[in-house]
């Protein structure tokens, strides 16, 4: 029987805490948590609690624990502007990686990651997590089998966000110089899920965003279209009490997931799916209704890193690697340039975009009459003032 890998958690923060942490004791064949580490002492003395382990397992800083001989995962779990420098470290350690998403708050950060796991020859994982859903798997299944035809639209709606603040109350998400962006980077699980289920990487990408709070220097609202060739996802993501749900439109039928009051899972949980076909009209596909909002987000991460830990067994990818989670992340940057220009944006990013993220629209040239302009997202420097000094 293989040993288990031992893992050591970065950033004691709420999803580290209550979810991480959890799923890694949930698994003792796979791994052994072995390490914290949280600049926070009051932080790193709550993780120690739910994790059982003593102070020669806590280290203020993150360089002790990567450079511990006795860990062979490094999971990383702060927010992304600290991601690149941490998995950067820990892969030049020789360090397998978790890492929550977004992969990073730039793509240049992202691509620095990729490029150092590679050449350290390391498996980089993105958390990922909604792939792991049941009713997200049965309908990739639905799909494989192929009786839906080829597929030619996705649409993921996520209008019903919660606005979480992160540990001790902080807003971190609504500064974009630590989030790379608003609700769509925070979110951006509706944009993996949409190419996850469209079956191909889009290559162009347009959109319209809006704050949804007068004076938020980040979108609230993000309506998305994904271009991949002759196949199309459309991704509506938003704070607030919006509709959730998924359809899939193929040559051949449709099916469409559908949570409790329309809402967005996983704050809503899964109610169901039905499959329509010419022939055979419509069916419900025999699944369970789902958990409510801990517990399916508890599974779902247990078997994110189950997956990183198989992975690692076999030499397969990990379910999101390094390389998706940076395509990812440049989709949704493309949103923002594409709604500040108001143009369509291709992939992949360069330049600007791909070096700054949502930090280049202060020197790119926004449209006065986008609302990126007109509301000031995403700093000041991208006013309408602010652009016709330029």
């Amino acid at each position: 029987m293989t040993a288990p890998l031992s893992v050591g958690v970065v950033g004691c923060g709420n999803v580290a805490l209550n979810f991480h942490v959890p799923a890694y004791l949930a698994l003792p064949g796979d791994y052994t948590l072995v390490g914290l580490a949280d600049p926070s002492p009051d932080r790193l003395a709550a993780g120690a609690r739910i994790a059982g382990l003593d102070d020669s397992h806590l280290h203020t800083d993150a360089a002790e624990l990567i450079a511990r001989a006795d860990v062979d995962v490094i999971d990383v779990c702060t927010p992304q502007h600290l991601h690149r420098d941490l998995v950067v470290a820990a892969a030049r350690a020789g360090k397998h990686i978790m890492c929550e998403k977004p992969l990073a708050a730039t793509p240049s950060d992202a691509a620095a990651m990729v490029a150092a796991a590679a050449a350290a020859g390391v498996r980089l994982a993105v958390m990922h997590n909604y792939l792991f859903f049941p009713e997200v798997v049965a309908l990739r299944g639905l799909i494989d089998d192929g009786e839906l035809g080829t597929v030619r639209t996705v649409t993921v709606d996520m209008l019903g966000v919660v606005d979480s603040p992160g540990a001790g109350g902080s807003v971190w998400r609504h500064d974009p110089a630590q989030s790379g962006g608003g609700v769509l980077v925070d979110m951006l699980h509706g944009v993996y899920l949409a190419e996850h289920l469209l079956g191909e990487q889009a290559t162009a990408v347009s959109a319209f965003v809006d704050s949804v709070i007068d004076g938020d220097r980040v979108e609230g609202i993000a309506l998305c279209r994904l271009e991949a060739g002759r196949r199309v996802a459309l991704v509506n993501i938003a704070w607030g009490v919006g509709q959730g749900g998924i359809a899939v439109e193929g040559t051949g039928g449709r099916a469409v997931v559908r949570y409790r009051g329309d809402g967005t899972p996983p704050w809503a949980p899964f109610e169901s799916l039905t499959v329509t076909t010419p022939s055979g009209g419509t069916r419900t596909v025999d699944l369970a209704g789902g958990q409510e909002l801990a517990q399916l987000i508890a599974d779902a991460v247990r078997d994110t890193v189950a997956d990183l830990a198989a992975a690692v067994r076999t030499g397969r990818a990990p379910a999101a690697d390094g390389a998706v989670g940076l395509h990812t992340l440049e989709e949704t940057v493309a949103a923002y340039a594409s709604a500040a220009l108001r143009a369509t944006v291709d992939l992949p990013l360069t330049g600007a975009l791909h070096d700054r993220g949502v930090g280049a629209l202060a020197y790119l040239d926004v449209a006065p009459q986008s609302l990126v302009a007109q509301r000031a997202l995403f700093g000041p420097a991208n006013s309408a003032a602010a652009n016709s000094a330029v």
